[in-house]
């Protein structure tokens, strides 16, 4: 089982969006991934935004029941890969610690994933759509 780390700065909008789409492909995959998420400053307990609910459950994945939590909370040597939505959060997370060769950023250019925080629900579905890309890509990699 490899354990997979997600994290953007509040963890309510891109990734728990990545954790619920990453479940979903590992299991149609059949692959033996554990995907969890977090935020550099998430309020832990804040659920996933509304749209972010609303763009996952089109595509048949279930981020009602999510819940923020803060990567401070969190072990990172746990993790087999880390992922962040910027090469910010990267540099962030190697600065508390997080081996560097286990960081990468998740994005399909080098860019990383737009932040949908605020937008329409079309907005959260381009995210969403980035987000899958990126991972169809590189999930047998994880």
């Amino acid at each position: 089982m490899r354990n997979i780390l997600f994290v953007c700065t509040g963890n309510t909008c891109r990734s728990p969006m990545a954790q619920g789409i990453c479940e979903k492909l590992a299991f149609d995959e059949r692959l033996s991934i554990k995907a969890e998420s977090a935020g550099l400053s998430a309020s832990s307990g804040q659920p996933a935004s509304e749209n972010a609910v609303a763009a996952c459950r089109e595509i048949g994945v279930d981020i009602s029941r999510y819940h923020s939590t803060n990567v401070r909370e969190l072990d990172l040597s746990a993790f087999d890969a880390i992922y962040t939505m910027s090469v910010q959060h990267k540099a962030a997370l190697i600065a508390l610690g997080a081996n560097p060769y286990k960081v990468s950023v998740l994005a399909t250019e080098d860019g990383g994933i737009s932040d949908p925080y605020g937008g329409d629900l079309d907005t959260y579905r381009r995210c969403r759509d980035e987000i899958y890309d990126a991972l169809k890509i590189s999930i047998k990699e994880l």
